[in-house]
């Protein structure tokens, strides 16, 4: 063994030789302390943070990641039945950094996979489902990049086109299902926009033939949806937003909400809106401007007239035979006629206007609109005093200014708050919750109190003062409490020999002072 490690091994003994028993325990009540409180930092310091790096139903891609990351010594598990691999968060950027560049997470079977995949002996079907896949790969990673889709799997079902038309000269149509893990419950806006994706992407797809569902089966896009419950969604959620606009109004004429005459108030508004739609059109027809008429676009004149025309022949063949009485025609005179005929037409043009007008739908009907505030006090404010009914009308005329909602649709109440309920904290609670919130902090200070009662020194005995006789010659008194002394055996030489060496090395001060009052007494003597 070394020189100085045998040198500070001997101190240390004679150090712990030293010490009496209530030291030694101290020493170890405190070394204990010490360790827990370090052992429990360094837990605490450096528990580590577990992350998940990647989520995908692809049990063997997620197989093969684990098989890279154990290869580099990345500590990992699988999760979620293999479906997710979780690390330590110090090794997040070094984990992808290494999949990245085996080419992982794979994303799907891509438009360069696809022709590589066509070769010569390649046939039409099979490019055919060469294209389908690569389809279905490409619509699931669109998806998968909106932020509200976690995963999403894509199913197409394309019909072989006939060369023979059917009775009703139509191909069938293909149809596609598509299940979705959402992160937040999706809203049917949300789920008509992924119809609308893929059915835009694939070819002659109707919206209509596109089934979507989330990871319990349940149909998020039905059959036979009503157009009317989304329209009642929308206009509910209008109603709700109208609402709470009004009840801001209400809050921002009270500034934070308390006064010298209650302690809180509360605002709930009814709005009713009108969603009723209404279109008409109205033509008005006017003179130019600066004329008294219309303008004449076009005009005709037309004169027929007819003069000193011949008197008509006998109608017909002749007479008809027999006696007097057979029936003759009447003939007109011999005499001289004229016949005269003037038609006229102008056609007029107007200043027209054609105006439509479509009622605005969502506005607020103030007369079926209501508003109701309620007044509480209690407690800060101990009664009801400071709302009088003066007081309670002005804020009517107020709020019916600031919402446009009619005084006499708004209602204000008054009402006294129940008393706090005394909860008693029982003893164990409290020390629960000190535990919690400064446990950590206590042991740390406990750790370095014992640091400290370590590292004090102990104290030395100190020489009474020289004492001057009245003879004359010097007396060296002992000290009166020096603790006790150790006890010298008297079994053997040796070990009494041993025991005074052990006590002159220990204890070299008293030692001396002894021998100073043998010489003292034999002076005296």
């Amino acid at each position: 063994m070394p020189e100085f490690i045998k040198k500070y091994l001997d101190q240390f003994r004679e150090f712990w030789g030293s010490l009496d028993k209530s030291q030694k325990t101290r020493l170890y009540i405190t070394s204990a302390v010490v360790v827990v409180a370090v052992t429990i930092s360094i837990i605490i310091l450096t528990r580590p943070q577990r992350i998940v790096l990647f989520t995908s139903t692809d049990r063997k891609q997620i197989g093969e990641m684990i098989n890279i990351l154990n290869e580099n010594g990345i500590w990992n598990e699988a999760g979620n039945d293999g479906t997710s691999i979780i690390i330590d968060k110090k090794d997040n950027n070094r984990a992808q950094i290494l999949l990245a560049q085996s080419g992982y997470p794979k994303e799907g079977f891509t438009f360069a996979d696809a022709i590589s995949s066509i070769g010569l002996t390649t046939t039409q079907k099979d490019r055919e489902q060469i294209w389908k896949h690569q389809k279905i790969s490409d619509l699931e990673a669109k998806l998968e990049m909106l932020d509200n889709i976690e995963e999403a799997a894509v199913t197409l079902a394309v019909p072989e086109r006939s060369i023979f038309l059917n009775a009703s000269n139509e191909q069938p149509r293909p149809t596609a299902y598509v299940m979705v893990r959402p992160r937040e419950k999706l809203t049917q806006a949300q789920v008509q926009g992924i119809v609308m994706l893929v059915s835009r992407s694939v070819e002659n797809l109707d919206p209509k033939d596109v089934t979507v569902v989330d990871n319990n089966s349940n149909i998020l896009n039905p059959a036979h949806a009503d157009e009317s419950i989304n329209a009642a969604n929308s206009q509910e959620e209008m109603r709700k937003k109208r609402e709470i606009e009004l009840q801001q109004k209400v809050m921002d004429i009270f500034g934070a909400g308390q006064s010298d005459y209650f302690d809180t108030l509360t605002v709930v508004a009814n709005v009713t809106l009108d969603f009723d739609k209404e279109k008409s059109q109205i033509k008005r027809i006017a003179n130019p401007e600066g004329m008294e008429g219309g303008a004449v676009i076009s005009s005709s004149i037309s004169e027929e007239k007819v003069k000193n025309a011949g008197t008509g022949g006998e109608p017909g063949l002749g007479t008809n035979p027999g006696g007097a009485n057979a029936p003759t025609y009447q003939m007109g005179d011999e005499g001289a006629s004229e016949y005269s005929n003037v038609h006229e037409e102008i056609n007029y043009g107007y200043d027209e206007m054609l105006s439509e007008h479509e009622k605005a739908t969502g506005k607020m009907i103030p007369e079926e609109s209501g508003l109701t505030l309620t007044f509480w006090y209690g407690r800060r404010v101990n009664d009801d005093s400071g709302l009088s009914d003066e007081f309670i009308n002005d804020v009517r005329l107020a709020l019916s200014t600031a919402t446009g909602i009619p005084a006499r649709n708004i209602s204000i109440s008054k009402f006294k708050l129940a008393p706090l309920e005394t909860v008693e904290e029982t003893t164990a609670d409290k020390i629960r919750q000190l535990v919690n919130d400064y446990g950590f902090f206590a042991l740390m200070l406990l750790l370095v109190i014992g640091m400290l009662i370590a590292g004090i020194p102990r104290k030395k005995a100190e020489e009474e003062p020289v004492a001057v006789t009245a003879g004359g010659g010097p007396r060296f008194v002992v000290p009166e409490d020096e603790g006790p002394l150790p006890e010298i055996e008297l079994e053997e030489r040796s070990e009494i020999k041993r025991q005074i060496e052990k006590f002159v090395r220990q204890k070299p001060d008293l030692v001396a002072q002894l021998l100073r009052n043998w010489l003292s007494e034999d002076w005296d003597a």
